[in-house]
């Protein structure tokens, strides 16, 4: 069996990593496919047949203990066919993987868009709704008019909901009681209770700001700027502009992706 140790030329408290060094070394010189010398296809059986001992620390061990250790057989190599078809299909799954993180960092930035979009839109809406009073425009005769407004609010109040609940579910947690025998650590950034109070927080200083400016613009003599007015564009016009600007959002994404 002779001394693998001597063999690879290392002291027997050598380190794995001293063996590992000490195999590539020799293998770089007696691989039958770089060396001229006559014996280097016995010389390298040899090497890789004590590397197979020592780099196992299992059969290493037994080794040094004195038992009879026989080298693990060696894997069959693969043929170059093999290899290149096994090369391909590694790449093809990185490629996968990189294409999936791509897309998802995507979709993220996305909806990151589109929830921007539902604050600063909805803010800037309610506050220049209250502000101008859009309804002033028509007269109290044109019912058809305001019925078929305030049904499309109420359809964009449907369709905004659904968004926002997705959103909140996205980027919020649902607050329950902290438990000290199993405690969790919610993956979502911010609570769900936080962030209702905050939107909510948000419309009625859009309220107020807008009707400040409103009594600001309409500074005439014997100008009424009633809070009821102010309050009812308030709620009609920002559902349906944050509607319109969502279907264009929407559309300019599809477009982008054709």
């Amino acid at each position: 069996m002779g001394d693998f140790y001597a063999t690879l030329g290392v002291s027997r408290e050598a380190s794995p990593d001293e063996i590992r060094s000490a195999f590539r070394r020799l293998a770089r010189l007696y691989h039958p496919d770089v060396s001229q010398l006559p014996d280097a296809a016995a010389r390298f059986a040899e090497i890789t047949a004590a590397y197979r001992v020592l780099g196992n620390p299992e059969l290493r061990a037994r080794y040094d203990r004195g038992e009879s250790v026989a080298p693990p057989p060696p894997r069959p190599r693969e043929s170059r066919r093999r290899r290149a078809a096994r090369a391909r299909a590694y790449k093809i799954r990185i490629e996968s993987i990189i294409n999936d993180m791509l897309e998802a960092e995507r979709r993220e930035a996305e909806f990151r868009a589109e929830a921007v979009l539902f604050v600063v839109v909805g803010w800037f809406s309610t506050l220049a709704a209250t502000a101008v009073q859009p309804s002033l425009l028509f007269g109290p005769d044109d019912l058809v008019v305001r019925l078929v407004l305030w049904g499309a609010c109420l359809f964009s109040l449907w369709f905004l909901g659904r968004r926002l609940w997705v959103m909140l579910e996205h980027y919020t947690y649902r607050q329950t009681l902290l438990s000290v025998t199993a405690p969790s650590v919610p993956a979502q950034p911010f609570s769900r209770s936080a962030v209702v109070g905050l939107l909510l927080a948000g419309y009625a200083s859009a309220l107020v700001i807008g009707y400040w400016l409103g009594t600001l613009v309409n500074r005439r003599p014997n100008a009424l700027f009633p809070v009821f007015d102010a309050v009812h564009d308030g709620l009609l016009f920002p559902p349906i502009t944050l509607l319109l600007l969502s279907a264009l959002h929407r559309w300019e994404r599809a477009l982008r992706r054709a």
